[in-house]
């Protein structure tokens, strides 16, 4: 059984109706696996919404998702985990966007997996990461 938090690029193609992917997300929680998104997602889930022409439709399609999934806050630990996430990658000369280390910290402090498409999760320490987007 494993705990992920999906990334922002792979719910996008989650409510796109991306076939392979909701099959795969399927099965996986027949088999037990939970899914979830971060505070930091869900604010870029609402940007893309919004931005969108297609509010109303978007919206609808997110809250419907939301009702699947867990949701991690972003909290006072998390953000302490964010300060050494940030502190890490800095003294390694690899930094990474802060937004994308608030959802590496938040997986990080729950031992979840990321789904995610973004190569630079690889290089946050003791961080899980998986791609389902690969072909």
């Amino acid at each position: 059984m494993t705990d992920y938090l999906v990334d922002t690029n792979h719910v996008s193609k989650i409510l796109e109706g991306e076939k392979k992917l909701k099959s795969q997300l399927q099965k996986a929680k027949g088999t037990g696996d939970i899914f979830g998104i971060s505070m930091t997602i869900l604010g870029e889930l609402y940007y893309a919404a919004y931005a969108s022409q297609r509010k109303k439709e978007n919206l609808a399609r997110l809250k419907a998702f939301l009702n699947s999934v867990v949701l991690w806050e972003y909290d006072h630990l998390a953000a302490e985990e964010f300060g050494w996430i940030q502190a890490e990658q800095k003294a390694k000369g690899k930094p990474i966007p802060p937004s994308d280390a608030q959802i590496a910290a938040v997986a990080r402090l729950h031992n979840l997996t990321i789904l995610s498409n973004d190569r630079h999760f690889t290089f946050v320490r003791n961080l899980s990461v998986d791609n389902w987007l690969s072909p």
